[in-house]
């Protein structure tokens, strides 16, 4: 089970309201994220990381599951995500499993290679490399488009994306720094932040993005502190 330290402050990341050209982010830890962007609040990974603020999901359209290993999912909290928001699940097929209990058909979709539609984003789905099944996202609307890399170590992405949130090491077995390099280098994002990884795994992806894409934007954010970067 992973625990949080720190409060989480929902109060605060809703309070950021980000512009047309911005996305706010809520980094909760691991490929922990909560942003919000284009008008839409995406969360990916919680595993268990919101602690019982779950109620305090002011706003949330979809939440993606890349798998089910316990820094990526937690059941009871997915249960308390639901109850709270009404939220669109979107997940890995053993994710999917649990979640067909209490969520109904028309509010979970099952991550399959491909393209489909959930609510009104579009979402594409590419299976990673890890240690058993793993899925990741791209989502995107006619303004901005984002892609979430797990902990995936390189799979070719034949698409680009304004933002990329990429996996740079610890503890995944797979997930590494040029394994991230090769993921921004097929996306072509203007924004990359640095998710599921130690402060040295993230500066030696920094260093390789200053040296191989100058002109990319680099965040490592720190947990548990809302902010908001431009992307345009």
């Amino acid at each position: 089970m992973v625990h949080a330290m720190a409060k989480v402050p929902l109060d605060e990341f809703y309070g950021i309201v980000p512009s047309e050209n911005e996305l706010s982010i809520l980094y909760l830890g691991y490929s922990g994220i909560l942003v919000g962007i284009g008008g839409k609040y995406i969360l990916f990974d919680p595993a268990d990381m919101l602690r019982g603020a779950e109620e305090s999901l002011k706003k949330l359209d979809v939440v993606l599951y890349t798998h089910g290993h316990y820094d990526h999912f937690h059941l009871d909290s997915a249960k308390s995500i639901f109850k709270a928001t009404k939220a669109f699940f979107v997940a890995e097929k053993s994710v999917y499993e649990e979640i067909r209990e209490f969520i109904p058909d028309e509010r979970r979709f099952l991550a399959k290679v491909g393209e489909f539609r959930v609510g009104e984003l579009n979402v594409k789905a590419v299976e990673g490399l890890h240690v058993g099944r793993i899925m990741l996202y791209r989502l995107s609307s006619d303004t901005w488009s984002l892609f979430h890399g797990g902990d995936s170590d390189y799979v070719p992405l034949r698409f680009e994306a304004d933002v990329a949130l990429l996996p740079t090491g610890k503890p995944s077995p797979t997930a590494s720094p040029e394994a991230a390099l090769k993921m921004a280098l097929d996306l072509k994002p203007k924004v990359v932040i640095a998710i599921h990884g130690s402060d040295s795994q993230h500066k030696t992806l920094q260093k390789l993005l200053s040296e191989k894409m100058p002109e990319v934007k680099f965040l490592a954010p720190e947990k548990m502190v809302p902010t908001k970067i431009a992307f345009k």
